[in-house]
This record gives C-alpha cells, structure tokens and sequence, in this order.
C-alpha cells in the first residue's frame, strides 16, 4: 500500500476575506457617527453573531465601517446572518446602512444605454435618477445577462440628467462601481470589451477620472483621456504625426529604443514654446496652470496651438 499523503495545511485567508463593511446610504455619512462608536457597533453584530466575532472596528476614508474578524477567521459565516447583524444595528438606533464583504472595486463607463426600453418608450432620463424603479430594473438586467457581473453601487450618467432632457437624448452612458473579479479584469484587457444590456451589445471601460490637465496620449490635447480619440496622431518627441510610442530617432548610431527620447531628441513645448522640456511634461508651466486654475480659468483645458511644428 500506497503511503498516505499527509494533510495539506488550511490557507490563510486574504485580508479582504476577514473583512466586512457597513455603510451608510448617504454618501460622505458615517454609519452610527452621531449615535455611537465603532465599538458599540462591533458589540452589537458580535451579539447577533453565534459563530464569527470581530476584533476590530474602524472608519475607512469612504466613511464605511470596517470589521475585521478575530484571528484568521473568513467572514463569510457572518453575512449569513445579515437580517440578525441588521436588527442588532436597528436596536441601538443605527438606521440607513448596507452590510457587504470588503471587495476590491473599480468604477467602469457602460456606454450607449438606452434610456427607454422596448417596452417603454415614453421613460424620460428623468425616470433613471439614482434612487428611481428604472435604476433597479436596470440593474437586475445587468446581472441578468451578464452573470460574472457583481455591482457594487450605484454611481451617476455621465452627464446631468438636465442636460440629457435638453438634448433629448436616447441613449446615455453611466459610471457603474463594480467588482473587481477575474471576469471583469479579463475582459477590460480585450480590445473591444462589451456587455448586453436589454438586448443591445453595449461597450464598456475602465473609469478614469479627467480634469482640465487631463492630456491625450494620441493627439497629446488637454482636457480628456483620448480612449477613442480619433485626431491624428502627434509625437511628444519630435513633433511629427505618429504615436509617440512608435517616435525612432533618425541617427544612424542612437541606441535608443522605439518609443524612447534620446539625446539627439529636441526638446520643446508646444503649449509654451519651452525648449526646457517636452510636450505634456509634467513639468510643463502650462499643464501646472491647468491643474490648479484660478476662478477665470476653473475648468478650462490649455488650447491647441493654431500651427504646431515639427521640432527642428
């Protein structure tokens, strides 16, 4: 006979998988900030808990109220008992909050949502305000169809829904946070990821954040990320119409890579006409301005130069 293996160790949770969050419905609120403190809170649900018991209890800087449990015991014995964790809150006068795992997230763009459905085309983007039934039936088709899918919360339409009725628009985008699973991670790598959403292949991309010193990586323009940017290229390098990551220097003995400045690359600024530093520097007087701006200028990105040049 065979000798037996022997027993392979039990693995030591992730820290997320030891944690739970308790947050609030209004955002920028702390759960129990006025009635309690966290460790009231952490009593409370240890009571209602026959099983998992947290040790610790502390304010994130999304204002959730993080658990962490005793040891290195999982959590997820606990949120079986969410009605009970809910009632022991609702007990101590804690009212308004959501309980959930601690899972890593990230906010996407699903773009070209239609704002009526087939069976109702009269819904205005009024209907789909963030605490409206439209917003629940729009989620349960997510997930519905596209079941690897986890929401995490509700976020907002790309633009108000004050401009959407003046423009009378059909369709719309939304930043969605969600989590941030193997699926997920997956397909926003594919060149054109995409996800049904009542019938209609509707793409989809990682959130990111623009403000006025937010420049184009293409057309190396401020004022947006450029992930379907559709202006012809320009190369921060040399000032030629190519990407700057295909920039080769012309000299027959320059060892610098594709994509790479070298010391034969002319340095200069288009915005400033600088010769201290490239296009898009961060070092860049003009993109400095745009990040912090004055009132008159709040909001503004830098203006494209009229008759950009090659550098020389």
């Amino acid at each position: 006979m065979g000798r037996k293996s022997a027993p392979s160790a039990p693995s030591t949770p992730h820290a997320r998988q030891r944690r739970q969050l308790v947050k609030s419905v209004e955002k920028g609120r702390r759960v129990g900030a006025s009635e309690c403190t966290p460790a009231k809170i952490r009593d409370a649900i240890n009571g209602a808990s026959n099983t998992t018991k947290f040790a610790y209890a502390e304010y994130n800087r999304n204002y959730d109220l993080v658990l962490t449990t005793v040891g290195n015991l999982p959590v997820e014995s606990a949120l079986s008992n969410i009605k009970g964790m809910t009632k022991a809150l609702n007990d101590i006068g804690i009212f308004g909050f959501n309980i959930s795992l601690d899972t890593a997230t990230v906010n996407i763009v699903i773009n070209s949502i239609p704002l009526a459905t087939s069976g109702d085309r009269h819904r205005t983007p009024t209907d789909m305000n963030i605490d409206a039934p439209a917003w629940t039936e729009l989620e349960s088709e997510l997930t519905a169809f596209n079941p690897e899918l986890r929401l995490i919360d509700r976020r907002k339409w790309i633009k108000s829904v004050s401009a959407l009725e003046a423009e009378n628009k059909e369709r719309s985008s939304i930043i969605m946070a969600v989590e941030a699973n193997d699926w997920l991670l997956s397909e926003i790598k594919k060149p054109h990821p995409a996800m049904a959403v009542y019938g209609l292949r509707c793409s989809f991309q990682k959130y990111v954040r623009k403000d006025a010193s937010t420049h184009c990586e293409r057309c190396l323009q401020y004022g947006y990320h450029g992930g379907h940017c559709r202006m012809p290229s320009i190369c921060k390098y040399c000032g030629n119409q190519h990407h700057t990551k295909d920039h080769m220097c012309g000299s027959l003995y320059c060892t610098a890579g594709k994509g790479k400045p070298c010391s034969h690359s002319i340095r200069r600024c288009v915005y400033c006409d600088e010769t201290s530093h490239f296009t898009v520097d961060r070092h860049c007087p003009t993109r400095t301005r745009a990040r912090s701006p004055t009132t008159a200028e709040k909001g503004k990105a830098p203006a494209w130069p009229a008759n950009p040049t090659p550098h020389k």
